[in-house]
């Protein structure tokens, strides 16, 4: 064999490469180079090819980085068995013979707000329904960015276990007013169904507003006055920016869902109506995700000493027992300044007849 430096790209002599024996120091031709060379470009073609646009335009022109394709996250996946995690999940009323396929799912219904409109009630009235299985706590998955990027493999880990046929469900009452909140959800899961519950909007903002004084227990009896947050000192004019009114502009919020769901994948319930007559908003949920409805009127009881309606739910031995709310529900709300009521009344009257046209139903606000 012909083994002159003539054979070779670089020579020794040259000083390039280091003298050495053995297979180490043959070099290869310009011809075995060109054609890895030319593999490896092809190679790199056809992965941009089959790479996914991480960073599409949405309907403002700027950018936004969605996540993989979720086709497949809907299939099997940590089956039970593992380390006992599921047994806590089990139900004890589902029928033996629909007990199969126990895994955990993406949800198919998101419970998106809003806050102090009665979700917390409705994920407990849900609860009675033995198709209907959904997560102990608000994920903020969709509206806190650093949880997003995590992925829907992690999101889909958060969730309880679910039997073939049931509805997994996750409620978290900032979804709804929270920006990108409702693209991120569309590139989850197009045909995602939505429960939003409304209330009259000053009241409810009065509500938020105890919530967020009764959570702050070091400064609470520091905390101003609702209608110092809610005026501007500086004009005289509703803070509009005040983070306990901004969930109730329903009009505003529902626009930007509106742009990617249709009116037809968004349940829309009475939050006032719920502590009046919660069988009646709960039977439309149950028609609205094509459930039978399973959660009877036996199972409201309304108690006098609270005000509003409790859960009667099965205890041992085929009994019955009453189950409340948490002692936070229903708070007394303060008067307030009428001239105050009077600026509220005004900024939000066209915000709601906008909001009753849009959605074609209307409310006693």
């Amino acid at each position: 064999m012909n083994m002159s430096p003539s054979n070779y790209i670089y020579h020794e002599e040259a000083g390039l490469l280091p003298r050495a024996k053995g297979f180490c120091c043959r070099r290869f031709s310009k011809t075995k180079i060109l054609g890895l060379l030319c593999f490896g470009a092809l190679l790199l073609f056809l992965l941009t090819l089959s790479s996914p646009d991480l960073s599409p335009k949405d309907n403002y022109g700027g950018k936004r980085q969605l996540l993989p394709n979720v086709v497949g996250l809907f299939g099997p996946a940590n089956k039970p068995g593992r380390g006992g995690k599921f047994n806590t999940y089990i139900q004890s009323n589902i029928p033996v013979h629909k007990k199969t396929d126990l895994r955990q799912r993406l949800p198919q219904c998101l419970i998106i707000g809003v806050k102090k409109a009665g979700t917390g009630a409705m994920v407990q009235y849900l609860k009675l329904h033995p198709d209907i299985v959904i997560a102990d706590k608000e994920l903020n998955f969709f509206d806190y960015e650093r949880n997003f990027k995590l992925g829907f493999d992690y999101y889909k880990t958060l969730m309880p276990p679910s039997y073939e046929g049931q509805i997994t469900m996750e409620k978290t009452s900032n979804y709804f007013h929270n920006k990108d909140t409702e693209w991120r959800v569309y590139s989850m899961n197009t045909s995602m169904k939505m429960i939003l519950l409304v209330r009259e909007p000053i009241a409810r903002a009065v509500s938020d507003y105890l919530q967020r004084k009764q959570k702050d227990k070091s400064n609470k009896e520091l905390t101003p006055s609702f209608e110092e947050l809610i005026i501007r000192q500086k004009n005289g004019k509703i803070n509009e920016g005040y983070p306990g009114i901004r969930p109730s502009f329903y009009y505003k919020h529902m626009v930007r869902w509106l742009k990617y769901f249709p009116l037809t994948q968004i349940h829309i319930v009475d939050g006032d109506n719920l502590v009046r007559n919660p069988y009646e908003e709960v039977h439309a949920v149950e028609k609205f995700l094509g459930l039978p409805h399973l959660i009877t009127p036996d199972r409201f009881v309304f108690s006098d000493k609270k005000g509003f309606y409790c859960m009667s739910i099965d205890g041992v031995n085929g009994t019955r027992q009453e189950q409340c709310l948490s002692k936070g529900k229903g708070r007394k709300h303060p008067d307030v300044d009428k001239r105050v009521m009077e600026m509220l009344t005004d900024l939000f009257k066209p915000l709601n007849e906008q909001f009753y046209n849009l959605i074609g139903r209307k409310f006693n606000w």
